[in-house]
């Protein structure tokens, strides 16, 4: 029998991917605040941060697995309003971990690249000291805490990009669209990240499950890229030529959050326990490239 998958933020850029790729091999549910159309998946739609309605829906579901992808993501908007991004990127993960804990369920939980404050000079690992600089990564680093006391945990640090099923713009996306528009794009040359497909990231988050994995890992593209070259690289494989992308420094912006500048990060550790291959950002262009020109042909 098929084991049971929940997914919190089924309907999000990564829960969707998640889903997507899980089909195939288990039987997956999950919950959003947003409904959409996902074919082959029914899911509930509440406020996750409703503790009881949440244990209801997980009690009557009775999954060996929950994937909680549901986060408050954008950096700016946490730093506004910390009250709100602690109770759901904190809070809500408290208490998914305790009711894993009690209900012996495997917890997987996606965490960020941004724990690091991004001083060092190479790639980062997770035996790395983390510094959080802004709300929102500390929320998450928060929510690793609390995942951590939960038994047989995964804690997957990573940087996503990918195909939205919402009406919203991914960052590879929000690249490609600008560039069709033939817009001017300023893009950092001092921010260094190692960005993946969520098609990737989906698929190994299936192998985690099916080889038990816990513990802390890095789940990102092999190699680091600043911002202004993965933006190159899309455009190069897109072949928009008429949009324009210029380089920038990220202290021209006037952001109320403080970001790190390396968050690249080395993926080894689960490439060695997984025993496979990740794609490098630039490999990955070419496939969301393919993915992109499939959602366009639907």
């Amino acid at each position: 029998m098929k084991k049971k998958v929940y997914i919190t933020g089924i309907a999000g850029l990564l829960g969707g991917g998640i889903a997507e790729s899980l089909q195939k091999d288990f039987m997956v549910t999950g919950a959003d605040l947003v409904k959409i159309d996902m074919r082959g998946v029914a899911y509930d739609v509440f406020d996750l941060c409703d503790r009881q309605a949440l244990l209801d829906r997980i009690e009557r579901t009775k999954p060996q697995v929950l994937v909680h992808t549901a986060a408050m993501v954008n950096v700016e908007q946490c730093e506004a309003e910390p009250e709100k991004t602690y109770r759901v990127n904190t809070e809500l993960t408290e208490t998914l971990a305790q009711i894993c804990a009690e209900k012996n369920i495997k917890m997987i939980y996606i965490s960020t690249d941004s724990v690091f404050d991004g001083e060092k000079k190479g790639m980062y690992t997770e035996e790395d000291a983390v510094n959080p600089l802004n709300v929102y990564a500390k929320s998450k680093y928060d929510g690793e805490l609390a995942v951590s006391r939960c038994p047989h945990s995964l804690i997957l640090r990573t940087n996503i990009y990918g195909i939205n099923l919402q009406d919203k713009k991914s960052f590879g996306e929000w690249i490609v669209d600008s560039l069709r528009e033939e817009k001017e794009l300023f893009m950092f040359n001092d921010i260094f990240f190692s960005p993946i497909l969520v098609s990737d990231l989906a698929e190994i988050i299936s192998l985690c499950i099916k080889r038990e994995l816990s513990g802390l890992y890095h789940a990102c593209g092999t190699g680091s890229v600043s911002k202004y070259e993965f933006g190159m690289e899309v455009k190069k494989e897109f072949g928009y030529v008429n949009g324009v992308i210029r380089q920038a420094l990220s202290q021209s912006m006037n952001f109320k959050a403080k970001r790190p500048k390396n968050m690249g990060m080395s993926n080894e550790k689960i490439r060695k326990a997984l025993g496979i291959d990740i794609r490098t950002p630039k490999e990955s262009v070419v496939e969301f490239h393919r993915r992109y020109l499939e959602k366009s042909e639907v």
